[in-house]
């Protein structure tokens, strides 16, 4: 026996012996005091302490509540969208109301800050076909200006998220906005996600139409795993599937930090990518998977947030050795683009 073990059926014995001496109101206390030491031995011997896990976010997570998503900055003025459960039934304008609120520097906690000035309102949305004109109060102007860019980024961005959203405008004090407010920054005739997010690094002159497609990369900011956007200029064209695929597992830009799990991995593609009904589908190598044949998870949800985002398609499916694969190893099923769930709110 291990020294620990004789010492611990000692004292169990020692115990043991006094008990008979004791009345029977102590005998009770005595062996409660006995069944404590037994569970703290086991507990010691075969459940050691483990070392915390740094938390991980699961972008197929499935929710019966409804979500929109906000963009709010992390320490490095890096725009980090999350995700915020709403009561359902809730009005496009309603969403829209809520989700600028929600990017208001005095509602953002934590390691986070809010993109837009505390009292910063929308008072006004009015949808025409599939451009949302936005009315803002005052206090739209009160931003940073040396965060101005990330501004009409969130703005833009957190608006085209809805399905019946393709474009903005911004009005303040009921005038259009053609530049932003403080650093005068030209505002494009046609604002869409084809300005970009995440990829700028300071307030330009002029946001041209220079090809871009859009690439998920992680960041670990207090010990939590978050999925991070970013634009990538490319001289290819960004609706050529071979040219997209490629770009997403090249390396991220030394200039941010940010991690590329798929880079990281020697993830490649191995055939075209192709669409069938609707579905992007891609073979991968095997270096997408772990050792139990599930894909690895950080470099899978990467994988499929950015293809999801540069395809209209409904839904990803993941080859490996011409198997489906997904975070559970083989099945039949694609992922739905709108199921897609990530970086839930902390706060």
């Amino acid at each position: 026996m291990h020294h620990r073990e004789v010492l611990f059926f000692y004292v169990i014995s020692y115990n043991f012996v006094e008990v008979k001496k004791m009345k029977l109101y102590r005998k009770q206390a005595a062996l409660l005091f006995g069944a404590v030491a037994v569970f703290s031995y086991f507990s010691i011997r075969f459940f050691p302490a483990q070392e915390k896990e740094q938390e991980s976010i699961t972008v197929m997570e499935t929710t019966k509540q409804e979500q929109i998503q906000i963009y709010v900055l992390d320490y490095e003025n890096t725009l980090i969208p999350m995700n915020r459960t709403i009561e359902p039934g809730k009005s496009t304008e309603e969403k829209l109301r809520i989700m600028v609120d929600a990017m208001c520097a005095d509602q953002v906690k934590g390691d986070f800050s809010g993109v837009l000035a505390s009292g910063t309102q929308l008072e006004k949305t009015e949808l025409s076909g599939t451009v949302a004109k936005l009315y803002f109060n005052e206090q739209f102007a009160s931003y940073e200006p040396t965060q101005e860019l990330k501004v009409l980024e969130a703005i833009t961005w957190g608006a085209t998220q809805f399905p019946q959203i393709n474009e903005v405008e911004l009005y303040v004090n009921g005038e259009r906005l053609r530049k932003m407010p403080l650093a005068q920054t030209p505002i494009p005739s046609v604002l869409n996600r084809k300005l970009g997010i995440n990829h700028f690094e300071s307030a330009s002159a002029s946001l041209n139409d220079a090809h871009t497609i859009l690439v998920y990369y992680t960041k670990d900011i207090d010990d939590s795993l978050y999925f991070v956007p970013k634009s990538k200029r490319i001289d290819g064209d960004p609706k050529d599937m071979e040219t997209v695929v490629n770009e997403v597992l090249k390396d991220v830009s030394a200039s941010m930090n940010l991690s590329s799990p798929l880079y990281d991995e020697r993830i490649k593609a191995v055939e075209l990518p192709h669409v069938e009904d609707q579905t992007l589908v891609v073979n991968m190598s095997n270096t997408l998977l772990d050792s139990d044949r599930c894909a690895k998870q950080r470099a899978y949800e990467a994988l499929v947030l950015s293809l999801a985002e540069n395809f209209e398609v409904d839904a990803v499916q993941v080859y490996v050795d011409d198997q489906v694969v997904s975070l559970h190893g083989s099945n039949e099923e694609a992922v739905s683009v709108s199921s897609l769930y990530y970086n839930p709110i902390p706060f």
